[in-house]
Formats: C-alpha cells, structure tokens, sequence
C-alpha cells in the first residue's frame, strides 16, 4: 500500500504523489481517444524518489518472470495471489483472466522498470528501511512515510470529474490519460500526453 505522502522528519515539508495510479494500455489498435476498459491493464506500483525529477513519485514494481508464473499457477490450482494481482475476493475465472493478462505483458516487456513521473531510471524505492533518504535542504531530516486511515465512497474515478489517471505503453512509455468513463463503465476517454522532454546537463 501506497503511503499518502512522505515528510521531512526535521522541517516536516510534505512531499506529494503527483499520481498514485497508472495502466497499461494491450489493445491491438493503437490508443485514440476512446479505449475499452478491457484493454486496460493494472500497473503494479511501488514509492520511490527519482533523482531525475527530484520528487516522490511512483516506479514500476515489476518482479521476475517466474513470479508471475508462479501466480498464474497457484490461481489455476484455486489459491489467493497477492501479486501481480489481489485475487482473494475475485472468482475464479476473473483471477484467471487477471493474472493471465499480467504473464503475457510480462513475458512481452523488455524495457526496466522506470520511474513513472518521467521515464527515468535513477530511482531509489522508499519503501526499503535503509537507506534513509536524507533531506537535501535540511541539515538533520529524513523523509519518511505517512500514512492516514479513512474512508470514502463515491460513483468512481472519470464520472463526476476527470480521473486523470495515467495510461502507459506495455514498456511503460507514457501515452495518454484517462479522463472521462462512459455510463456503462466500459468505455473510457482519453488524452494525450508524453513524458516531459529530458533536461539537458549543462
């Protein structure tokens, strides 16, 4: 589980997720501005700081290839999966087509993992007890996790207002978002969008 944002254990300055979720795009056609929700793949995220962008962001958390054939095979032998789905609470053939899904894009990926906010590499994970990751602009903190318990319910991301949630390639090239569902929750809307041009090191 994500943390609702990181602190400076000195100073207390708060340090936000610019987005905490994401999706890859499988459809065989090439995105427009209307994809099937069937097409959507979850992607598996963990904290990180990008060294890049110097900020809080979220990274790809993809595992071995193994891993994930070893989940589609529990799922066949009806056994929960934590990872690369939460299969507890589904039926068996959603788990089925959920963790099948995930090994054939993992069985396809070739790129690394990158950082979310900008396509980047030079990423540390957060969620590692060492090393600490110290405050640049304070001589004695540390940034840590905080994390807030409560609830919330409504009609969903993109229905009353634009989810905004970001849509990536299957080798997490950032494509588009999500904004606007359809009634019947199937179809979503979506815009274009690219990973900010690199800065150049003087």
């Amino acid at each position: 589980m994500l943390p609702d944002c990181y602190v400076c254990s000195s100073c207390h300055e708060r340090f936000d997720f610019k987005f905490r979720e994401a999706y890859y795009y499988t459809g065989a056609a090439p995105a427009d501005k209307q994809i099937a929700d069937a097409d959507l793949l979850w992607v598996n995220v963990r904290p990180a700081w990008c060294m890049d962008c110097e900020c809080v962001c979220v990274a790809e958390d993809i595992a071995p290839l193994r891993a994930f054939e070893g989940a589609y095979g529990a799922a066949r032998a009806g056994q929960p999966v934590e990872y690369p789905a939460y299969t507890a609470y589904m039926k068996a053939p959603d788990a089925l087509r959920e963790l099948g899904d995930q090994l054939r894009w993992r069985m396809g990926r070739r790129h690394a993992a990158r950082a979310l906010c900008c396509g980047g590499l030079r990423y540390q994970w957060m969620d590692v007890a060492q090393p600490l990751l110290k405050h640049a602009e304070c001589d004695f903190g540390f940034i840590e996790p905080r994390i807030h318990i409560g609830s919330g319910c409504g009609r969903g991301p993109g229905v009353s207002s634009p989810a905004n949630i970001r849509l990536y390639d299957p080798e997490g090239e950032l494509i588009g978002q999500l904004t606007w569902r359809k009634e019947d929750g199937r179809i979503w809307e979506i815009e274009p969008m690219r990973y900010p041009p690199p800065v150049a090191d003087d």
